[in-house]
């Protein structure tokens, strides 16, 4: 009998990570914080369990003018989420929404920085680089990664309004995806998901 390899097991399983530590941290322990630090350090262990290629190395690779659109255009996230913010959103008031998380009085302002700064690269190497895939259509990690977001949303957000989050960060995981296996790197794709993230700082600073 064939034994499985124990790359592809391992990602595969990775791809149910996000969902184990969402779960964990904002449905049971209900800390942004738990969620966050679970997530990022499963992504750690999965990649360092499985050591394919210099992912790190990517992180400074993969600049094309032909994709830098992304970066002025993921700024469009934060914009979209400030002008519709009124009809979108679950309560009355943002603190609520975020004390709901464990990041009461002022506390989200870290998590916030954190979540824009580390977050991106490390879930693009994590995304594109360990769970890269060359496919030119919708592939199952785009539906992945998009999807563990909707559980997320409903959060502070209206679920339709979730749902749709999930048809657009679909998308936009594949258009990273796309980048990558044209560009051989994941520098656009780390600098646009950094853009939407600030933008998203931005909104919520304007918003409290």
């Amino acid at each position: 009998m064939n034994r499985p390899d124990k790359g592809v097991f391992t990602k595969k399983t990775a791809l149910i990570l996000p969902y184990i530590s969402i779960g964990t941290g904002l449905f049971l322990i209900r800390s942004a914080w738990a969620a966050i630090l679970l997530y990022h350090a499963g992504m750690l262990l999965f990649m360092i369990m499985d050591r394919d290629k210099p992912l790190l190395r990517q992180l400074f690779t993969g600049w094309h003018r032909t994709w830098a659109w992304m970066i002025p255009g993921s700024i469009a996230g934060g914009i979209l989420i400030y002008c519709l913010w009124p009809r979108i959103k679950l309560g009355p008031d943002l603190t609520v929404l975020l004390g709901n998380v464990g990041l009461a009085q002022g506390r989200w302002i870290l998590f916030l920085f954190y979540y824009a700064l580390i977050h991106p690269p490390l879930e693009q190497v994590f995304w594109r680089g360990y769970l890269g895939h060359s496919g030119k259509t919708i592939h199952i990690r785009d539906i992945a990664f998009a999807g563990y977001h909707f559980f997320t949303m409903i959060f502070f957000v209206h679920w339709p309004w979730a749902l749709l989050s999930f048809f657009v960060l679909t998308g936009t995981a594949w258009l990273w995806r796309q980048c990558v296996r044209e560009t051989h790197g994941l520098l656009i794709p780390v600098l646009s998901h950094l853009a939407a993230d600030i933008s998203i700082i931005v909104m919520v600073n304007s918003l409290l």
